[in-house]
């Protein structure tokens, strides 16, 4: 499986192999947002989703998102 950080329809982020690794990039890159019940979600327009392609090796610490 392979995941990523959209917005609409454009990928934001490079492929990950796991959906948690993609939540953790959005979270790094302060885009998640916490609930006043404790609920992590993320900003408007934003979402996580399936994607096609093989995860991306992570060369260095700002290699999260494309740009």
């Amino acid at each position: 499986m392979a995941y990523a950080v959209f917005e609409d329809d454009e990928r934001l982020t490079r492929i990950f192999a796991t959906e948690q690794e993609a939540w953790d990039a959005a979270e790094r890159a302060g885009l998640v947002e916490t609930t006043a019940d404790g609920e992590k979600i993320l900003e408007d327009h934003l979402e996580i989703r399936f994607c096609t392609g093989e995860p991306e090796e992570d060369e260095d610490a700002g290699a999260d998102f494309k740009f």
